[in-house]
C-alpha cells in the first residue's frame, strides 16, 4: 500500500472519529434541550474522547471499512459500515453506563447511531449519489445540458442482473455516458410496468419495432447472458435495419475499466447460443506440461487455434508442421508477440507435407514429440470430388504415415481430427476421412501409441467455410449463394472446437471415437439472413439470396454416428464417446495397399471406396442440367440424421 493510500486512510479515520463525537453531542443536545432530559451527559462525553477514538478506529479497522471501494459499494460494503458504526456507538453507551453507574436513556444511543451512520455513509456516497440525482433530474425534466455526451438513443433488452449492473455502472465509462436509455424490454410479464434504476420496463421484445420508430432508437443492447439461440435470432429478425445497431452486454465486472471487455458488437458465434465448454485444466496440464507437442496442419484454422491454446498448458515445445510456410511462420510470430519467450514453450516451424514420408521422419527424429495433434487434411468437399486422388493421398496416406512415424519415434498419444462427413459419406472427402479413422483405429492394436479420433462438424470462420464466403458476397452487394433452402449444418466456434480436442487427448480411454456435442443444426439460409442483418441490411431487399443447387458430394443433412456405433457420456458434457466395431490390426495395411494399387493402376477411386466402405454411397447424387441434385427423398435423409441426433442427446 502506497504512502498516498495511507494518508487517505488516516484522514478517513480522523473524519470518522470526529463524526462519532459529533453524533453523540447532537444526540445529547436533542434529548437534553428538546426532550427536556434532566441528565446532561456532555461532561462525561468530553472526558471520554480518547476512548471514543479508540472504539471508532478499532471497529472500523476490524470491519475492513477502509478496504472497501466506496466508488462502487455493494450490500457487503454497507453491512460492514453498519456493523462498525453500531459497535462504536454501543461501546460508547456501555462506557457511559460504567462511569455513571446507571443506564441512560437508550434513545440517546439509538439517535447517536443514526447520526453516525448517516454522516459516515453520506460522505462516502456523496459523489455517486449527487451524480445519480443530477442525471435523474435531467431525465425527468428533459434538460440535456451536454448534448455531445448523450447521442445514442438506446433500448435495453432484459431486466435481470446484467441489465441492473449495466445501468448502475453506466456512468463509469465515457462511451456508456453517451447513451440515453429510453427504456427496457423483457419477456417476463411480472416485470412489466415496473422501474429498474429509474428506467421503465415497457413490455416484451415484440414491442421493439414500434419502440424503435416512436423513440428513434439507434441501438439495442442485449443484457441477457443466458439468452437462447432462438430468442436472439428472433430479436435480430424484428430489429429494424439499418436503423439500429445490436450489441451484446457481457456480465459487468466492477474491476474492469475497458468498455470493450463488456459491451461489444453482435457476432455470428452469438447466434449459436452455446455455453462455454468447461475443461479439466488441471488434468490437461498434467498431461501436457513439459512435453513436446507436434501439430500437423498447424497453420490452418483448427491447427493454429490448437497451438494458441496449448501455450496455456506449458508444454516444453510446440512444433508447427505445415505445408504453407506463410501460415506457419505468421502463427509462430503471433505466439511470440502475444506470450513472449520467458517461461513459455519454445515454438518451432517445420515446413513439409504429411505425404512426404522422409520429411516427416526427419521432423520426428529432430523433436521426438510425445503428443501429436493431426489436423492436416484436405477438407473442401467439391474440390476433392474433382480430384479424388489428392484426397486419398493426403487424408488417408498422409494420416497413416504420420501415425506410423508416431509409433516409430515413441509418441505417447496421437489425436486425429476427423469430421461428421465421415459418417455414411456421400463424397470422396468424407470417405477418405472414414478410411483414415479405420487405419488409425487398427494401429491401436499395436499397444505402443494411443490413437484417438475426434469427430465434429463445421467450425465458424474457418478457411474455406461458408461464413467468410457469405461476408465477401455481402460486401460486394450480393447475391448470397446458398445451395439449397433446406440445407442444415452443425456449427461450433474454432476456439471451442480446439479446447475440446485438447480435452479429448487428456482423457484416459483412447480406444474410442469421440464426438463433440455440436448443439442443434442451423439452417444455412437463416445463417445467411442473419449475416445480412448484422451488416445493417435487409435480406431479399438490399441483398438477394440465390439458391444454386447442391454441389458434388453434398448432403442436405449431416450425421454424427454410424448405425453400429453406440454412444456414452464422458466426464465432459460436451464430449461423447462412440464405441466403434472392433477393427482388425491388419486393416490399415490392407486399406493402404488396396488404395495404392488403385491409384497406381489408374482405377476408379470411387468404386474402390465403395468396395472398402459399404456405407459410402456416391450414387445418391447425380448431375442434372449443370446442378447437383439429391435424388433421394429428403424425408428419409432427415429421419436418418435425426436418429443419430436422438441417440446423442438422449444421454445428455
Amino acid at each position: 500500500m502506497g504512502m498516498r493510500s495511507l494518508v487517505k486512510i488516516a484522514l478517513q479515520m480522523l473524519m470518522d472519529c470526529f463524526f462519532l463525537w459529533l453524533s453523540w453531542w447532537a444526540s445529547i443536545f436533542v434529548f437534553t434541550y428538546l426532550f427536556i432530559n434532566t441528565n446532561d451527559l456532555s461532561d462525561e462525553l468530553n472526558q471520554d474522547v480518547l476512548f471514543m477514538i479508540g472504539f471508532c478506529v478499532l471497529f472500523f479497522v476490524l470491519s475492513r471499512v477502509y478496504q472497501s471501494m466506496w466508488r462502487y459499494p455493494g450490500i457487503g460494503t454497507m453491512l460492514r459500515l453498519v456493523f462498525a458504526t453500531g459497535l462504536s456507538c454501543f461501546s460508547v453507551y456501555v462506557l457511559l453506563r460504567i462511569k455513571m453507574g446507571y443506564w441512560s436513556n437508550p434513545g440517546i444511543g439509538m439517535m447517536a447511531f443514526y447520526f453516525f451512520l448517516t454522516l459516515t455513509a453520506g460522505v462516502r456516497l456523496y459523489p455517486r449519489v449527487s451524480r445519480e440525482v443530477r442525471l435523474f433530474f435531467l431525465r425527468v425534466f428533459g434538460k440535456i445540458e451536454a448534448p455531445a455526451q448523450i447521442t445514442i438513443r438506446t433500448l435495453v433488452v432484459g431486466a435481470g442482473e446484467s441489465a441492473s449492473s449495466f445501468l448502475l455502472n453506466m456512468n463509469r465509462h465515457a462511451s456508456w455516458r453517451r447513451r440515453e436509455i429510453m427504456g427496457i424490454v423483457d419477456n417476463d410479464t411480472n416485470k412489466h410496468g415496473y422501474m429498474l434504476h429509474g428506467f421503465k420496463i415497457l413490455g416484451d421484445i415484440y414491442l421493439i419495432p414500434g419502440l424503435c420508430r416512436q423513440m428513434d432508437i439507434r441501438e439495442i443492447i442485449i443484457a441477457i447472458p443466458s439468452l437462447s439461440n432462438d430468442a436472439l435470432q428472433e430479436i435480430l429478425r424484428i430489429v429494424p435495419v439499418p436503423q439500429c445497431k445490436v450489441r451484446v452486454l457481457k456480465p459487468v465486472d466492477n474491476q474492469k475499466v475497458s468498455l470493450a471487455d463488456n459491451l461489444r458488437d453482435l457476432n455470428i458465434s452469438d447466434l449459436l447460443g452455446r455455453p462455454e465448454a468447461d475443461l479439466d485444466n488441471e488434468g490437461i496440464s498434467r498431461w501436457l506440461r513439459g512435453r513436446t507437442v507436434l501439430v500437423t496442419g498447424g497453420g490452418g484454422s483448427i491447427g493454429s487455434e490448437l497451438c494458441r491454446q496449448l501455450v496455456a498448458f506449458a508444454p516444453a515445445q510446440i512444433v508447427v508442421y505445415d505445408i504453407s510456410e506463410n501460415n506457419a511462420h505468421n502463427l509462430v510470430q503471433e505466439l511470440v508477440i502475444r506470450y513472449g519467450t520467458a517461461e513459455q514453450p519454445s515454438c518451432f516451424v517445420r515446413v513439409g507435407s504429411v505425404q512426404d514420408t522422409q520429411r516427416l521422419k526427419a521432423v520426428f527424429e529432430e523433436f521426438h514429440p510425445s503428443v501429436v495433434f493431426h489436423a492436416a487434411a484436405y477438407k473442401h468437399v467439391p474440390l476433392m470430388e474433382e480430384c479424388p486422388e489428392l484426397a486419398i493421398r493426403n487424408n488417408v496416406f498422409g494420416t497413416y504415415q504420420t501415425a506410423l512415424a508416431s509409433v516409430e519415434y515413441g509418441a505417447e498419444c496421437f489425436v486425429m481430427i476427423s469430421t461428421d462427413k465421415a459418417v455414411n459419406p456421400t463424397n470422396v472427402m468424407g470417405a477418405s476421412k472414414r478410411l483414415a479413422e479405420l487405419a488409425v483405429q487398427s494401429l491401436n492394436q499395436l499397444k505402443k501409441t494411443e490413437f484417438v479420433c475426434v469427430r465434429f462438424g463445421n467450425v465458424l470462420d474457418s478457411n474455406g467455410s461458408v461464413v467468410p464466403l457469405f461476408r465477401q458476397q455481402i460486401e460486394a452487394g450480393g447475391p448470397v449463394t446458398v445451395t439449397h433452402p433446406d440445407m442444415v449444418r452443425y456449427f461450433m466456434t474454432i476456439p471451442e472446437a480446439a479446447r475440446l480436442v485438447i480435452q479429448v487427448g487428456a482423457m484416459p480411454d483412447k480406444d474410442e471415437i469421440y464426438i463433440l456435442d455440436m448443439g442443434s443444426p442451423i439452417k444455412i439460409t437463416e445463417l445467411a439472413k442473419n449475416l445480412i442483418r448484422m451488416a445493417g441490411l435487409t435480406p431479399g431487399l438490399d441483398v438477394e439470396i440465390v439458391y444454386t443447387g447442391l454441389r458434388p458430394g453434398e448432403k442436405l443433412y449431416e450425421e454424427l454416428l454410424l448405425n453400429d456405433e453406440g454412444v456414452s457420456k464422458t466426464q465432459n458434457d460436451k464430449i461423447f464417446a462412440a464405441k466403434p466395431s472392433p477393427v482388425d490390426s491388419e486393416l490399415a495395411g490392407w486399406i493402404i495397399s488396396s488404395m495404392e494399387r488403385c491409384l497406381d493402376s489408374g482405377g476408379d477411386i470411387r468404386a474402390a471406396l465403395s468396395r472398402m466402405l459399404p456405407e459410402y454411397h456416391p450414387e445418391e447424387y447425380q448431375n442434372e442440367g449443370g446442378l447437383i441434385t439429391h435424388v433421394q427423398s429428403e424425408k428419409p435423409a432427415k429421419n436418418q440424421n435425426q436418429r443419430g441426433l436422438d441417440r446423442t442427446h438422449a444421454i445428455s
